[in-house]
């Protein structure tokens, strides 16, 4: 059984832009994200969502920005049936090195730190090849959905890696993960059947 569900946000939940999320208008769910969300609720276990936003330390927008883009996406998701309980953002420019900007697993640790978890029982749904080595530095299961823009990279690494869970998007994951959790398999049984 597992302790958490972490979300990326960026090509997960919500449509991936080349020039960044900057305000409420460019907040585009996906198909099926708020319906996804939904169904993890059901679940008993926190769901966190884990984003870098470094639009705020390359000075395209400032925190209160972020803050409302997210306030708004709590909105969303408590409008559809689903909860966000915790949302953890790296605001630093790539060249900060900080320890908590993806694929740093910084944000992964003060979670489970603030929620008591033990990481390797969590799962991080993402998109991206930094989820993929955030979530693997700290004992994570990756389950990585190809609706976020490297896509082919995710296919390329899931080609060479038979671990690899890789979803068509959030929804498929959720479903997937959902039927795990009713059927009580055990987390590393069912990572290792699911390929």
């Amino acid at each position: 059984m597992i302790d958490a569900i972490f979300l990326d946000r960026d090509g997960t939940l919500n449509v991936e832009r080349a020039d960044y999320v900057k305000s409420i208008d460019e907040l585009v769910l996906l198909p099926g994200a708020l319906a996804a969300l939904g169904s993890l609720s059901a679940l008993t276990v926190p769901i966190i969502l884990i984003t870098n936003q470094s639009v705020i330390g390359r000075g395209i927008v400032d925190q209160a920005a972020v803050d409302a883009i997210h306030a708004h996406l709590h909105t969303q998701v408590r409008a559809s049936g689903g909860r966000l309980d915790a949302i953890y953002v790296c605001p630093h420019h790539p060249d900060a090195h900080c320890g908590c900007r993806k694929p740093q697993p910084g944000m992964l640790l003060a979670a489970a730190a603030d929620f008591q978890l033990d990481l390797a029982r969590c799962v991080f749904i993402g998109d991206s090849l930094s989820d993929y080595a955030a979530a693997r530095a700290v004992g994570c299961q990756p389950v990585l959905v190809r609706t976020g823009r490297q896509m082919r990279q995710l296919e390329q690494l899931a080609d060479s890696d038979p671990s690899v869970i890789l979803m068509d998007d959030l929804r498929a994951a959720a479903a997937w993960l959902m039927a795990h959790e009713q059927h009580s398999v055990g987390c590393d049984t069912a990572w290792r059947s699911a390929r």
